[in-house]
């Protein structure tokens, strides 16, 4: 329809990844053992046929204002199931952006639901930046515009911070509004960063995995157990991270693992120090306490394909007149309840977005991705060898 914009979701994009790699997995095996159909192969046939049928697509209807967004299964254009379906009435928009990274669009929708509450729904497309620029600029207004421009300044300031700031940059956290301080923060061990002189010992044991999974890829031909060992070469690198890091951070003669906070003095253990010596710090002992944090789109419960925008801290730095400490990570502590702790306890705290992704594995989920199009290559890079075979 001429009043219609149809945008494809990310998701529905990397599908055809998917059937891609089926398919090459599908003909490598009738190359190599010839035209014979087992059940992996059936299986792997109808995994093409459900990722062909499935859908995830917004539609903005300019005629019936407003915005329809489909997660389904479709055959021959029939809806046959449908695995969520929101609808959005576009009278309820309060503001819309889009951003663009490389390739990708993001689109923010921010309106209020049936029930009046604020909600938010994102969506994420791949090189369809016109189209999803032509539906924010028809749902725009200078009001809305203005609007999101001036909260996005006030949220991302960086300094000082207080417990108000602190509620308006992660709304999610305002339930500890009325909630008492923490005194004790305990710290995962295993989830502090890995030290500088342990760095080879886990680098040189992902590398062995990946050797090996080359190795099986290309002696065995099978690209499903390549994937299999690819799946554990990436999870060595944390096993060996998570074992290393626990034995470099427990120290026997200061094994206390908490931050003890309190209204004048507050207590950091032994191991966030590389003197491996606790400190008491006074709060003039305190220069400042940088808190490091950025957007992260997560996925709201029980609701397939949707997404919200939330602040997330990434790191925690104590800089005092006594050293300073290494950086906390948001998987060591709760790192949310220990910066609303101190900005309670009146410490300096500062609030600075930064560009560090909240969720690192994310790049290394795209690194997987390419050394299994490598698997799949050496697996082709066999098949003069097996049509030649397959002549004689």
């Amino acid at each position: 329809m001429a009043n219609s914009i149809i945008l494809k979701s990310l998701l529905e994009t990397i599908k055809w990844l998917l059937i891609l790699l089926t398919v090459a997995g599908l003909v490598l095996g009738f190359l190599s053992q010839g035209l014979i159909f087992d059940t992996s192969d059936a299986l792997d046939v109808l995994l093409i046929i459900a990722l062909l049928m499935f859908q995830h697509r917004l539609k903005f209807d300019e005629h019936n204002n407003e915005i329809d967004v489909n997660f389904a299964a479709y055959f021959f254009k029939k809806k046959i199931f449908t695995f969520s379906h929101h609808t959005i009435d576009t009278s309820t928009i309060k503001t819309i952006s889009c951003q663009d990274n490389k390739a990708i669009s993001v689109i923010d929708i921010n309106y209020t639901c049936a029930e009046g509450k604020l909600s938010t729904y994102t969506f994420r497309c791949f090189k369809q930046a016109k189209q999803a620029q032509l539906v924010v600029n028809k749902l725009s207004t200078v009001e809305r515009v203005y609007t999101a421009k001036r909260e996005e300044a006030e949220a991302e300031k960086t300094n000082s911070a207080t417990v108000n700031k602190f509620s308006k940059i992660f709304p999610q956290n305002t339930i500890l509004g009325n909630a008492e301080a923490k005194n004790n923060i305990s710290i995962l061990r295993c989830a502090l960063p890995l030290p500088n002189s342990k760095k080879k010992s886990v680098y040189v044991t992902v590398a062995c995995f990946t050797l090996l999974t080359l190795f099986i890829s290309f002696s065995s031909q099978n690209w499903k157990a390549s994937f299999a060992f690819l799946v554990i070469t990436y999870a060595s690198y944390y096993f060996a991270r998570v074992i290393i890091c626990n034995k470099y951070y427990f120290i026997k003669t200061a094994p206390l693992s908490s931050i003890i906070i309190n209204d004048d003095e507050l207590f950091l253990p032994a191991l966030l120090f590389t003197d491996k010596t606790p400190r008491t710090l006074t709060k003039q002992d305190i220069i400042s306490i940088k808190a490091k944090w950025n957007y992260n789109y997560d996925s709201i419960e029980n609701s397939v394909g949707k997404t919200s925008k939330k602040s997330h801290l990434i790191s925690l730095v104590f800089n005092t007149t006594k050293g300073q400490s290494i950086p906390l990570s948001h998987w060591s502590v709760d790192s949310e309840a220990l910066v609303y702790s101190l900005l309670k306890y009146q410490y300096p705290v500062s609030l600075d977005r930064t560009s560090e992704m909240v969720y690192p594995f994310k790049r290394h989920v795209g690194l997987m991705v390419g050394l299994f199009i490598v698997i799949v290559i050496i697996n082709a890079s066999n098949l003069p060898n097996l049509i030649s075979s397959f002549n004689s």
